[in-house]
């Protein structure tokens, strides 16, 4: 808890420090993508009602999602650190990359609030920012840092495109192994 609320304080602290652990930041994506997947199921009450799958059907589908959201990202911030010879591990990465989640994590958590005293609409806005700066903001700010840390002999703008088109590509294989499964349905019929 700690962590979180120093996190809150001061975000970027992390990033150029060893002090946090990769199991804090571990713990904090894990935190966001179960508080973020209850959310959902709090936030579409009558939508998840005529599918009628349960609490942890919801949670459990949209937890493997998010999750495979998370590895996306890790995977496309690994191959451009790589092929731009940025030497950093991937427990690195994840630490870094899970250093920022506090800020979605307090997002998800008052969008959930929000959803017991049923104001639904200002609940979907915060959570739709907390993914938003989560899977999109987090790791293109992460890719940024890194690579204008250390110069390479291929300019840094490159980085950025090469890291977006894996993105993108490894983007379109989830969505294409998602429109398949459970998972799809679901979001399928609230329409994501």
């Amino acid at each position: 808890m700690q962590f979180l609320f120093q996190q809150l304080k001061t975000p970027s602290a992390h990033f150029h420090t060893n002090n946090t652990s990769v199991q804090n930041s571990i713990l904090s994506i894990i935190l966001f993508i179960l508080l973020t997947s209850a959310t959902f199921y709090a936030a579409f009450p009558t939508s998840l009602n005529t599918l009628s799958p349960s609490f942890f059907q919801v949670v459990l589908y949209l937890s493997i999602f998010f999750l495979l959201v998370v590895v996306v990202n890790l995977i496309a911030i690994t191959s451009t650190v790589k092929l731009f010879s940025i030497s950093e591990s991937v427990s690195e990465l994840t630490r870094k990359l899970g250093g920022f989640y506090a800020i979605p994590i307090a997002l998800s958590a008052i969008s959930l609030l929000l959803t017991l005293v049923h104001s639904f609409t200002l609940s979907t806005i915060l959570l739709a920012i907390a993914i938003f700066i989560a899977f999109i903001l987090i790791p293109l700010f992460t890719i940024t840092k890194l690579l204008f840390k250390e110069p390479t002999s291929i300019d840094s703008f490159y980085g950025i495109l090469f890291y977006i088109a894996v993105t993108t590509v490894a983007s379109i294989l989830l969505a294409t192994f998602i429109a398949d499964t459970a998972i799809g349905e679901i979001l399928r019929f609230l329409k994501f």
